[in-house]
């Protein structure tokens, strides 16, 4: 789905930041092919967790690592445990202490509000959030920012409220033309079928309003065209917000919520009545076949472009995918349209070392990846091939002799 324009609205006790400020970043350069470096590099950080079954392992040391840059094998010069944003362990050295204060971003791309949200944001609060932290939260519209200092200004319980409410606001105000749209779908749908009040829950108005079947074609083909301009996920607004997170500090966690979505369509019956039925009006023969082009969209984002943007950003991208069941209303098929986007969103998540979710509970959803992104390793070492900047370099991790789960980046942008 498309975003509104972001535009931030201030609230008492918390900051507004401007999403426009974001940077895009560099993309990838094909250039020659990476060679050896010439001049020593600044060392490249890698968040690595590494889980036997579910449970993460906290008892490795530098020397159990191997790492493949860009093919070529690189020795890491320096480890940290991390757990929140706390140092618990530390071998080799570096010359600049690293900063591994926190940011989360919590990210709401949903047409409909969840109940549940007002809990995931009492449990981040009491349990997620820890002194020195920074958040961050994105509706569609407006940009919050939560400093350490905010966040010691008031009591957690209270915050956690203030920030929900305004989701909730968000949401609404941000999604009305959407969902205007889709109540226009859903009633244009039922006058061409001629199912009328028949649906479950359903209060829209009569059946019969005197317009024409070519007028009403018309108005679904049109209102059709201005949902999918605003639910196609924008990959210019994402790459914005990817790039933009490699110019912030310390460790950075993105939770992307993200709302199942259907489109109402006209039902087979129903279309296989109005061809066979209008053999002799081509107007409404061309009509229909303009649909069936319609439903067969071919969304194409670019993966690879969005998986290097988020990986290059040095940000883990977690994806909460808000599972619903379609509406039932007669006369009306609700066909899925979020598999091109949950691809997409998960490939980053992949890319990252990131979680993906699917759930009806965004509460759980959200607890469930901040208990997986709670602990890492950050490895260090200094890039052993030069390539153009800007040209992203794959980078590999496993565990010597043990068949753990480890997830990481799956690269970085070169800067030199």
């Amino acid at each position: 789905m498309k975003r509104p324009s972001l535009a931030s609205i201030p609230i008492a006790g918390l900051a507004a930041l401007c999403a426009a400020g974001f940077l895009i970043a560099a993309p990838a350069s094909p250039g020659r092919p990476p060679q050896a470096a010439t001049a020593p590099a600044p060392p490249v950080p890698v968040t690595v967790r590494v889980f036997d079954g579910n449970a993460f392992v906290s008892d490795l040391k530098l020397d159990d690592f191997e790492l493949l840059e860009g093919g070529l094998a690189a020795k890491p010069q320096a480890l940290f445990l991390v757990r929140k944003n706390a140092v618990e362990r530390q071998e080799g050295a570096l010359a600049v202490r690293p900063d591994f204060s926190r940011r989360i971003v919590l990210f709401f791309q949903l047409s409909d509000y969840n109940s549940k949200i007002a809990e995931a944001m009492q449990d981040l609060f009491e349990h997620g959030l820890v002194p020195g932290d920074t958040l961050e939260i994105q509706t569609p519209m407006g940009t919050y920012g939560l400093t350490p200092e905010r966040l010691a200004s008031k009591p957690r319980a209270v915050l956690a409220r203030e920030l929900s409410d305004i989701v909730r606001k968000d949401i609404g105000r941000g999604n009305m033309g959407y969902n205007s749209l889709l109540r226009d779908l859903r009633r244009i749908v039922r006058q061409i079928s001629g199912a009328g009040r028949m649906g479950l829950g359903d209060t829209e108005g009569e059946i019969d309003d005197g317009t024409s079947l070519e007028q009403l074609l018309m108005g679904y083909a049109e209102n059709l065209q201005q949902v999918e301009k605003m639910r196609v996920l924008n990959e210019e607004v994402l790459l914005r917000f990817g790039g933009g997170l490699g110019a912030r500090p310390g460790l950075k966690s993105v939770y992307y919520f993200y709302q199942r979505e259907f489109r109402p369509e006209i039902d087979s019956k129903t279309i296989n009545a109005l061809l066979l039925n209008n053999q002799d009006r081509q107007d409404i023969l061309a009509s229909v076949q303009t649909l069936f082009g319609m439903y067969n969209r071919d969304i194409i984002l670019d993966q690879r472009r969005l998986k290097e943007t988020f990986a290059g950003a040095d940000a883990t991208f977690n994806f909460l995918f808000m599972n619903k069941a379609p509406e039932r209303i007669a006369g009306i098929t609700m066909r899925e349209q979020s598999e091109d986007i949950f691809k997409a969103l998960s490939s980053i998540s992949s890319a990252t070392g990131g979680v993906t979710d699917s759930s009806q509970n965004p509460a759980a959803s959200m607890k469930a990846a901040l208990t997986a992104t709670e602990a890492c390793y950050v490895l260090y070492f200094t890039p052993s091939v030069a390539a153009p900047p800007g040209t992203f370099l794959d980078v590999d991790v496993k565990v010597k002799g043990r068949d753990y789960r480890v997830v990481y980046r799956a690269g970085y942008l070169s800067k030199s």
